[in-house]
């Protein structure tokens, strides 16, 4: 039992040895995609091909940024709330428990502003933007049982992108993200709350058919090491990097139906967890869609929207091999072990998530003013449950979590 104690008092550690980071899952396993953003937040997140706001196009596909004139600025905050409940029968902690995960509310900033560069010859738009791409986090210490389990983790994201029109129906677009990651393991006596920045690239292209717009992207992978960030033995610390997947998108939006006023968009993403340095232990790659509608009325834009995502993780995960087999830290010697391994996706990095359905709402001219919108969403993520490992529960497993989360917020648009 002593034995079986000091290894879960260190599985954080462990956790990032083997190259697992402790979060909670945003929608698309840990990153966002915006599906926080201010409009297309109220459609799932569907924006690959014409977005309706700023935010969307900075940090979506940049070709699309050429669809936006003037001069406009965004600014405006989104309501995350995830829930996990779990529940462990004993045999990996020593313990049988049921707790709900203490995270509180995770505020997210929506900033972007867009620059129309026609006024010097160039037929495209320049965007600047801040908002958190991936993170969030899970706790589960005010219960003794799970030996406390939990951490911390987001990653902000600051873009510069500029899309260009080729031709009258061909434009492409660049972008880069230089991201700072920061990173609390939750071990008080070996780890410090670290940060990394980390730098990624993306590409996309549009091709507008009369009413029918078609969009794709290409982001590169996202690296972030973290210095020093947990002590492995006296002296000697772990500097583990942690990397963003690769991601590949198509979207197609139309507007021919009720004479140009309801726009019909259609989002599909490809996530390469498989290949992303350590998360690849873990989890397989991953499908999503998204599906949204806005009909737009007078001043108002009123805005449904449904995604869908795999659940990526990865089946019958084992323990590590080799000179990984143990680690030499501050708590002893810990062996590592597959019910170890299977009791930390189910605590830190359940990324179960399959449904959502969102709505939002905009309005033109807000508080009478010409050239400024309001823009508010709300959005739910099904539960789901999922088994892991092999134990008493009644699926089967030693640990079960079940996760469902919501998300709220607004943003204020100004047009110049």
């Amino acid at each position: 039992m002593k034995r079986i104690r000091i290894i879960i008092s260190a599985m954080v550690l462990a956790f990032v040895v083997i190259g697992v980071p402790m979060v909670h899952a945003g929608p698309y396993g840990y990153d966002l995609h915006n599906v926080l953003a201010p409009a297309s937040a109220g459609m799932a997140g569907t924006s690959l091909a014409r977005p309706q706001d700023t935010v969307s196009a900075v940090f979506g596909n940049p070709a699309t940024l050429s669809q936006f004139t003037g001069t406009q600025f965004t600014f405006g905050a989104t309501f995350y709330m995830p829930h996990v409940d779990l529940e462990h029968d004993g045999s990996v902690t020593g313990t049988a428990f049921k707790e709900s995960s203490g995270t509180d509310i995770f505020p997210v900033p929506q900033i972007a502003v867009t620059q129309d560069l026609r006024g010097l010859g160039l037929p495209a738009t320049l965007g600047l933007g801040l908002t958190a791409t991936s993170g969030i986090g899970a706790e589960f210490r005010a219960n003794p049982g799970s030996l406390g389990a939990g951490a911390e983790f987001v990653i902000f994201g600051v873009n510069a992108g500029l899309g260009y029109e080729l031709t009258d129906n061909l434009a492409v677009g660049a972008a880069a993200t230089i991201s700072f990651a920061q990173l609390d393991l939750g071990l008080s006596s070996s780890s410090a709350e670290t940060h990394a920045l980390g730098l990624r690239g993306t590409v996309g292209l549009t091709y507008n058919f009369d009413k029918t717009t078609l969009g794709a992207f290409y982001q590169t992978e996202q690296r972030h090491q973290y210095d020093n960030l947990v002590e492995t033995s006296p002296g000697q610390y772990a500097s583990p990097t942690i990397e963003q997947p690769m991601n590949f998108g198509i979207g197609i939006s139309n507007s021919n139906l009720m004479d140009g006023n309801l726009l019909l968009a259609f989002d599909v993403m490809y996530k390469l967890w498989g290949s992303a340095d350590f998360w690849q232990d873990i989890y397989d790659d991953q499908w999503v869609y998204s599906f949204g509608a806005q009909l737009t009325m007078d001043h108002w834009k009123y805005r449904l929207g449904y995604g869908y995502a795999d659940d990526p993780t990865k089946e019958n995960v084992t323990a590590p091999v080799g000179n990984l087999t143990q680690i030499n830290s501050s708590f002893g010697v810990i062996p590592l072990s597959d019910p170890v391994i299977e009791y930390l996706q189910a605590t830190q990095a359940e990324v179960i998530y399959k449904h959502r359905l969102t709505a939002g709402l905009g309005y033109s001219g807000f508080l009478g003013m010409p050239g400024l919108d309001l823009d508010t969403h709300f959005g739910w993520q099904f539960a789901e449950d999922r088994d892991y490992g092999t134990g008493s529960l009644s699926g089967g497993g030693h640990t079960n979590a079940e996760t469902y989360s919501w998300h709220a917020g607004f943003a204020l648009t100004w047009k110049f």
